[in-house]
């Protein structure tokens, strides 16, 4: 690839980061980050849009400076931020693997510099250093899975705060007269 050697190192050192693929070796980040293309992106550049089919959406990015908000739509289509993301984390490792639309919007906070894997350097990382391919995607399943634990642990304390607060509006249904009862004369 045409990535200088000190590029390369800083890549590295960037995937190695616990934000990013903490679990490779510096030997393996290195051969990794020697695939990546590096890009540029001003503030408010969409980075990739949510639920958009795009023929080129195979592709993670690293942010290798800057910030990168990660946003959301709700019900009633108003947007929720997600996320802020900064030096050494990783945007997009889903649709590195399989190609699907971006969960997300991701829009350029700052002057943003990005390193990019795409699928085909991944297919190449694949066919030329089949060891390191391995260990690089057993290092995004092990992200994404921490991912989803994540996400699993904050429904449960969702689902208990809202069990909470059902068992108060009960309690406190039971306490007040209903407003259209009467009181019955003897």
């Amino acid at each position: 690839m045409n990535t200088s050697h000190s590029l390369v190192e800083k890549i590295a050192l960037l995937l190695l980061t616990p934000d990013a693929l903490v679990t490779l070796s510096l030997e393996d980040a290195k051969t990794v980050a020697g695939y990546m293309t590096v890009s540029q992106l001003e503030p408010q550049t969409v980075v990739f849009q949510a639920n958009q089919a795009d023929a080129a959406s195979d592709y993670m990015l690293l942010v290798l400076e800057g910030e990168i908000l990660i946003e959301t739509l709700s019900s009633g289509d108003s947007a929720v931020v997600v996320n802020v993301l900064g030096r050494g984390h990783l945007v997009g490792e889903m649709s590195l693997l399989d190609g699907t639309p971006r969960s997300a919007t991701c829009t350029a906070q700052t002057d943003v510099e990005v390193a990019r894997l795409t699928r085909n350097h991944l297919e190449k990382i694949i066919e030329e250093h089949p060891v390191i391919a391995a260990r690089l995607l057993m290092a995004i399943a092990k992200r994404l899975a921490d991912r989803v634990r994540l996400g699993n642990h904050k429904l449960l304390m969702l689902s208990q705060v809202n069990e909470a607060m059902r068992g108060e509006m009960n309690v406190k249904s039971r306490k007040r007269p209903h407003r259209f009862t009467t009181p019955v004369a003897v």
